[in-house]
């Protein structure tokens, strides 16, 4: 009720401020009481953690009461023989059993497992608000890299619209060709069904917002055209694939999944040894009547009894059960250690990768704007040749293409860079909702695009 409550004034609030800019910071809290995925990984660590409590319970004393159904028995006749009588029985029968385990090898091994797994559900919880952390900035700044590709995709098509209405006036008074019209009007409808087309992208991966946080964001604070290219600290391949063995949540979850299975072996093969379980019981017997039945005599009578006693078992044989389960028990732990050694293997070689694509990301950023800057001065000096007749439209469209794809590749490369970043700190194990705050600095409500009109 209360987590209802409070997911209904978080989304009155947005509604309230739909104009308002949202920012990563914002979108990250609500995904943390919205998205399903990662209230299901909450609610299976607390279902895990269970299993503790539930294995200690068979190692604790046990206590159960009987108590059969009091007895009240109420007899009359009479006749000539007899004359009148009347009797009546009252009863009851109390048992009070106790059983304390004082040696189940089978059990002990059982705690040991669940106390594995339940160490394995906290890194699978932390590994899953770390996953929610990357899901979230990806979503976020897809939906700006949309956004950018819109503005530049406006801004191609403003110009292919001003180029087909200068080729057709100029067809008009004889200065062109229709060659030349065509192919003006070509770049212009391509850049309009492009445009159409970045819009139902931009709509989808709302809508892949949306399905984190049940919220769909009108506006989100943009990427500073400044912000900082950071190089990853410590400037050292080596030291972060070392950090990633040792933090890494995903591995540590395959670390205690596997020691939980190497518990099992022990709990399965505990079939083979002796049980030894200290029992007792304490009975209490009632009995009254009362009449005038001269053939049962009146009174009461109770019966206390105790007993203790040490249980003590030895298995023979269950046709081959225990062995069976035990080898059972082995291939899985088996299984386990593979997964183990891929889930190592996988990390290992993302947290190289994530380094060597952020390093690589800082020189693309870089370039992209180099890139963007030559395209625009090569483009105007085209667009002045063509003016004067040194220079033919063709070129003039191809360079707009370049420059729009130019434009595009800076979109992609520095928002790329980011979620690189992120990726590499998830894969060290390091990533935090600070690191979130850091990255949420960078952003502005009214940032411009750079390279766009």
């Amino acid at each position: 009720m209360k987590k209802r409550f409070l997911l209904a004034i978080v989304a009155l609030s947005i509604h309230l401020n739909a104009n308002a800019a949202t920012d990563l910071i914002q979108v990250f809290q609500q995904a943390l009481v919205s998205d399903p995925t990662y209230n299901q990984a909450i609610s299976q660590r607390f279902s895990t953690r269970e299993g503790v409590p539930i294995n200690i319970a068979g190692l604790l004393p046990s206590a159960s009461v009987n108590l059969l159904e009091p007895t009240v028995t109420r007899t009359l006749s009479s006749g000539p023989a007899s004359g009148f009588i009347r009797s009546t029985q009252r009863g009851y029968d109390m048992t009070l059993s106790l059983s304390q385990a004082v040696f189940d090898f089978g059990k002990f091994a059982g705690v040991a497992s669940a106390h594995a797994l339940a160490r394995g559900a906290d890194a699978t919880l932390s590994a899953a608000t770390q996953s929610l952390m990357i899901r979230v900035a990806n979503a976020y700044f897809t939906i700006l890299k949309d956004q950018d590709n819109l503005i530049y995709i406006k801004s191609t098509r403003t110009a292919y619209a001003e180029q087909l209405d200068q080729v057709t006036q100029q067809y008009r008074v004889g200065l062109k060709t229709i060659t030349d019209v065509y192919t003006a009007r070509a770049s212009y409808e391509t850049s309009v069904a492009n445009y159409i087309a970045a819009q139902a992208q931009l709509a989808n991966d709302r809508e892949n917002l949306r399905a984190i946080t049940g919220i769909l964001y009108p506006n989100l604070e943009r990427l500073s055209d400044n912000f900082p290219l950071l190089t990853p600290k410590p400037a050292d391949i080596d030291a972060w694939v070392t950090t990633a063995g040792k933090q890494n949540w995903s591995i540590k979850a395959a670390q205690y999944q596997a020691l939980s299975f190497k518990d099992i072996i022990k709990q399965q093969f505990a079939g083979h040894l002796p049980t030894v379980y200290l029992q007792g019981s304490y009975g209490d017997n009632y009995f009254r009547a009362s009449g005038n039945d001269q053939f049962n005599a009146n009174g009461s009578s109770q019966t206390h009894t105790s007993t203790a006693s040490i249980n003590f078992t030895i298995p023979l044989v269950e046709g081959g059960l225990v062995v069976a389960e035990t080898e059972q028990a082995k291939y899985n732990y088996e299984i386990s250690l593979q997964q183990l050694e891929f889930q190592l293997r996988s990390t290992l070689t993302q947290t190289r990768q994530s380094y060597l694509n952020v390093v690589a990301g800082i020189s693309k950023v870089a370039a992209d704007k180099q890139s963007i800057q030559s395209n625009i001065s090569s483009l105007q000096g085209m667009r002045e040749g063509y003016k004067v007749g040194t220079e033919i439209l063709v070129n003039v469209l191809n360079q707009q293409q370049l420059l729009f794809a130019a434009q595009q590749q800076y979109a992609t490369d520095r928002y790329a860079y980011i979620n690189n970043l992120l990726t590499l700190k998830q894969a060290a194990g390091t990533l935090n909702v600070q690191d979130l705050e850091a990255i949420n600095a960078w952003l502005k409500e009214n940032a411009k695009v750079f390279g766009s009109d």
